[in-house]
């Protein structure tokens, strides 16, 4: 069993909103990107990754809460492109989205805002963005942790609108067509390429904690067992008792404080092939 503390300071963050929170659009190199910039600009920062139908604001929560934790760190979200207010991709980008965002997006973004290094919190089709990127520039990436991950198209349901998703992430479109038709060219681009993550995850050098819903709707089971077959690098895996897919909206205090207890390992884990399940909570 695991067991974890609560920050009552989380509580708080949640009501009154921290200083120095810049929200803007960004001018990259791979184009207009809508960020949440929260803390001192400094060149290494706590980078969010959402959900492929979810906007900055799907990540508020997670970003109070580890900004009450950690507030003299950077913390970065943004809105995927055709997502919140960033523009939807283009030509070829907008046939395989999912590559477009790891190779150009996040490194234009980067680039744009002076970073050098990332954390990453990740979540869904977001863990896919965040593994192609980490494994094709792993000096840019210290510590993963991947919420709910959807890296191949196994178990993908495609029964809904996606409208009841995009409430439950607390999501805000400028364009709702273009998310949903977003999110469909990423599951058509996996469908068509099972191996398109899968086939790279074994070069993540980056230490993971993957997070999983027992309950979760698209084949949570699947999904953790690709990886854990794949990924050598040092991964540690929790299993959530009573959550679906969006634990960080149902039980947020929990996964904040996984979030910060991996980023506040003391980095002992040894080199090559090390796996530990943290525990069923």
């Amino acid at each position: 069993m695991l067991h974890f503390t609560q920050d009552e300071s989380l509580k708080s963050a949640r009501v009154v909103k921290m200083t120095m929170w810049h929200r803007q659009i960004v001018d990259t190199d791979a184009g207009q990107i809508e960020t949440l910039d929260i803390g001192p600009q400094q060149d290494r920062a706590i980078l969010l990754v959402t959900h492929g139908l979810g906007s900055v604001d799907s990540m508020e929560e997670i970003a109070e809460g580890l900004n009450a934790r950690f507030p003299g760190r950077r913390i970065l979200a943004f809105s995927r492109p055709g997502r919140g207010t960033s523009p939807g991709p283009e030509g070829r980008a907008a046939t395989n989205i999912l590559c477009h965002e790891a190779h150009a997006v996040l490194p234009g973004l980067m680039r744009a805002l002076r970073l050098t290094c990332v954390d990453i919190v990740c979540h869904s089709d977001g863990v896919a963005v965040a593994m192609l990127f980490a494994c094709a520039l792993p000096g840019m990436v210290g510590r993963m942790v991947a919420i709910c991950p959807q890296v191949h198209p196994g178990d993908i349901a495609d029964d809904t609108d996606g409208l009841v998703e995009i409430e439950k992430l607390c999501a805000d479109h400028a364009d709702i067509r273009t998310a949903l038709r977003c999110r469909a060219a990423q599951r058509e681009a996996l469908s068509a390429n099972p191996g398109m993550v899968l086939d790279h995850v074994g070069a993540l050098t980056a230490p993971l904690l993957l997070v999983q819903g027992l309950k979760d709707e698209y084949g949570a089971q699947h999904q953790m067992e690709a990886l854990s077959d794949r990924v050598h690098g040092p991964m540690k895996w929790v299993m959530l008792r009573h959550d679906g897919h969006f634990p960080q909206h149902d039980n947020p205090d929990v996964v904040i404080d996984m979030i910060c207890g991996h980023f506040e390992d003391d980095g002992s884990e040894v080199a090559g092939k090390h796996r530990q399940r943290r525990g069923t909570f």
